[in-house]
């Protein structure tokens, strides 16, 4: 089937079969569709409605296309989310990278530059003198280092460059906005994945669990958060070894956090985002950005396998944060990135 076919078969909203989604988008990231086709593949596939098989079918696409670093990723973990809440929050899940990984977890987070906020996680943490836009053999150094790193998502999938295009033309959501936090180049396999509204998580979690994933949490907060939320419960859908265990709603006062509102987790840019990260860190945050962290760094612990509870890794998230550990892995992290980056000239 040429990609005109694929075009029809949307444009009369029929589903593709795994083989066709697979071809169709494989002929895209190789740059054989133009951006007009591209686009309105796009558009048709938003259209009709993606099916799991076929969000399925695409990750696969674009996992293998990716530039995949060679780190050990057992037990490590990924905190990350779609982004596109509109939420107006600190980069929380990037301060949660530090108190996971100086909790002893390995932390290999996949991120970008900001799309829909003031910051996003490559923007905070070059604020906080980290070098983000490391290559394949500068990760694999820094990793195994510091146990940590951040890999910029278009340093690792170059594929993109025939995607962008049309994605600026459409200027709406398309299935890349779900698929992003599912294509982590090193290929974690326990995560804790944030999206932009409860439909997403059920998807995320239904096409991890067609995938190789042994733990997983997909999430969205009823306020709006593509986070754990102190501010009102959270939808949870939980995937272990690539089934989908639970979907339950979570109240973060179950672990004994108070509520807050919204308005006390507001960021700004991404130096006003990393005053907030470095005040965690160092012990005098507000209750509010303090605890926001705490919960969604228990989260993260939890989902590597490292305490057998939410309670016992909570203790363990205060821990990193109360002992310096959290603090110090920020400062080795930077000094690693900009190490290498000397090397590299």
């Amino acid at each position: 089937m040429d990609f005109k076919q694929i075009l029809e078969k949307l444009a009369e909203r029929q589903d593709l079969t795994q083989s066709e989604a697979k071809n169709a988008l494989q002929s895209i990231i190789e740059g054989e569709v133009g951006v007009e086709r591209t686009t309105a593949f796009l558009l048709g596939m938003r259209s009709k409605g993606e099916t799991i098989e076929e969000l399925t079918s695409f990750v696969q696409v674009m996992r293998d296309a990716a530039i995949s670093p060679d780190v050990p990723v057992e037990g490590a973990v990924d905190l990350c989310g779609t982004g596109g809440d509109n939420s107006g929050t600190f980069n929380i899940s990037t301060a949660a990278m530090f108190v996971v990984a100086g909790a002893g977890v390995p932390v290999l987070k996949h991120g970008n530059r900001s799309v829909s906020s003031q910051s996003g996680s490559a923007d905070v943490l070059e604020a906080l003198d980290i070098v983000a836009t490391l290559q394949k053999e500068q990760i694999e150094h820094v990793f195994d280092e510091i146990n940590a790193c951040f890999m910029m998502a278009p340093n690792f999938h170059p594929a993109m460059k025939h995607v962008m295009p049309a994605r600026q033309v459409l200027g709406i959501r398309s299935f890349f906005n779900t698929m992003g936090p599912l294509l982590n180049p090193a290929g974690v396999r326990r995560q804790v994945v944030g999206a932009f509204d409860k439909r997403t998580a059920g998807q995320i979690a239904d096409i991890l669990s067609n995938l190789d994933s042994e733990r997983v949490y997909s999430v969205h907060a009823r306020d709006g958060l593509d986070e754990f939320s102190l501010s009102a419960p959270t939808f949870v859908y939980e995937i272990e070894d690539n089934e989908l265990k639970t979907e339950r709603e979570f109240d973060a006062a179950s672990l004994r956090f108070d509520p807050v509102s919204l308005q006390d987790l507001q960021g700004g840019d991404r130096f006003f985002n990393a005053n907030i990260i470095r005040s965690v860190l160092e012990g005098n945050a507000k209750p509010a950005h303090r605890n926001i962290v705490l919960l969604n760094a228990t989260f993260g612990i939890h989902v590597s396998g490292k305490a057998d509870s939410l309670e016992q890794a909570k203790k363990m998230a205060i821990e990193s944060i109360d002992s310096g550990a959290a603090l110090q892995l920020l400062h080795r992290m930077s000094e690693a990135t900009n190490d290498i980056m000397e090397v590299s000239e």
